[in-house]
């Protein structure tokens, strides 16, 4: 028996571009994942945080967008820039000390969405800032508050560091890559 592989990506309706107001609704840890900084590995701790948008897909659902982020206050962190500008002011020493990013969760801000072309030349939709919520807007509240995590999500955390030890798929070969310490983590 034949198993046949296409091109059939996935349709989705995508989200009007520009200005929208949105509610954080989830943040999720998926764990520390490797990856390349620079030609050299990293492992990053790594968060997804995820709004509500205040428009309607066709179905009546409100749009969702999200974005991955490494879990660091560091001064070059794209957290750390992306929340001073939703906050709307930096962080005080004693908030950079410790920031629970939980505290998101019901939290309104305005987002810019574009189209961004991939290297296949498919368009994508991305998060290009993120911002304090327009005074003259009403506050949202989530339709779909955050519950058990989606496929996606445990998918992501599945592929984690700590997923691949805990079922037996880390390389015994290195004892020093097999742990997740702080040298490694980039920021």
């Amino acid at each position: 028996m034949a198993l046949i592989a296409k091109n059939s990506g996935g349709s989705f309706e995508p989200i009007p571009t520009g200005i929208h107001q949105a509610v954080c609704y989830a943040v999720y840890d998926i764990g520390n994942h490797r990856g390349e900084y620079q030609g050299k590995t990293v492992t990053r701790h790594q968060i997804v945080v995820c709004w509500e948008l205040d428009c309607a897909m066709q179905d009546g659902r409100p749009f969702g967008m999200s974005k991955f982020y490494t879990l660091s206050l560091h001064e070059k962190a794209t957290l750390r820039k992306d929340l001073e500008s939703w906050r709307g002011k930096k962080f005080t020493p004693e908030e950079l000390d410790g920031f629970d990013v939980e505290k998101l969760i019901g939290v309104n801000c305005t987002l810019n969405i574009i189209d961004e072309p991939k290297d296949d030349g498919s368009m994508r939709q991305k998060i290009s800032a993120i911002m304090s919520k327009m005074p003259q807007a009403q506050n949202m509240t989530a339709v779909n508050p955050s519950g058990p995590a989606p496929a996606w999500i445990e998918k992501k955390r599945s592929e984690s560091l700590e997923a691949q030890r805990q079922m037996g798929n880390e390389s015994n070969g290195n004892a020093e890559s097999a742990h997740v310490n702080e040298e490694n983590l980039q920021f």
